[in-house]
């Protein structure tokens, strides 16, 4: 049986090099122009991915992220990441979250490489992609959506969309072994809000389902409500 897995993934890496090999061939026969390198196609069905690599899915899910982070850079040509067709780049990851669902790469590429670049339109596409895998796994994938509520809340300026992934954060995320502050950014965007009487809801919820856990956590948070300064009368 080892024997027999060895081998199998054996030609898995030589495929796998041999692809990549020929790709390196092709391009120093064929250099793309400048303004081609930016232009990333439609990755192949996920099927074919598996099929080709032997259904080493995690080793194949590494080899698309990796190929998508330096697909702007070719034979020393370089495009900004913000050319690139953000609608492509979500196809090439969501083929490598699908091929290995456990993989933090491709959350780490969206959050981190193709969200912080761009127009605010492009940035708020990738931070929606995060937020929609996010869904599917809330307790291993909600560290990407914290860095979304960041990125919307002081990079974008939108508040309606911070309060969307901090709410998805409070209602969502049920694993225990989360830090409690996970829950409590909801609470706390509503007080840097002003919304005092929202914050005090999420609070009283938050006592209610035992998600505070220490009387020095209350108090902090009760701290921080007490702290919104009261809204300015109109004249």
């Amino acid at each position: 049986m080892n024997g027999h897995r060895i081998t199998a993934t054996g030609r898995t890496w030589i495929l796998l090099c041999a692809c990549l090999a020929a790709n390196v061939l092709f391009q120093r026969s064929n250099p793309p122009a400048w303004t081609d390198v930016g232009d990333l196609e439609t990755p192949p069905r996920l099927e074919l991915v598996r099929a080709a690599s032997l259904s080493e899915d995690s080793l194949a899910g590494y080899l698309v992220a990796l190929f998508l982070q330096n697909f702007n850079v070719s034979l020393g040509r370089a495009t900004p990441v913000a050319a690139m067709d953000r609608s492509a780049v979500i196809r090439w990851l969501d083929l490598s979250t699908d091929l290995d669902g456990d993989s933090r790469y491709p959350l780490l590429l969206a959050a981190r490489h193709f969200a912080e670049t761009g127009t605010p339109e492009q940035r708020r596409y990738m931070l929606d992609w995060i937020y929609e895998r996010f869904q599917e796994r809330p307790n291993e994938r909600w560290p990407w959506l914290v860095h979304a509520l960041f990125a919307a809340r002081h990079v974008l300026h939108d508040e309606a969309l911070a309060k969307t992934y901090a709410t998805a954060l409070r209602t969502r995320v049920t694993d225990p072994k989360a830090p409690s502050w996970v829950a409590q950014m909801d609470l706390l965007l509503r007080a840097d809000l002003g919304e005092t009487e929202d914050a005090k809801v999420i609070l009283a919820g938050l006592i209610d389902a035992g998600q505070i856990r220490s009387p020095g956590e209350l108090q902090f948070l009760e701290s921080r409500i007490a702290a919104v300064p009261a809204p300015t009368p109109k004249l």
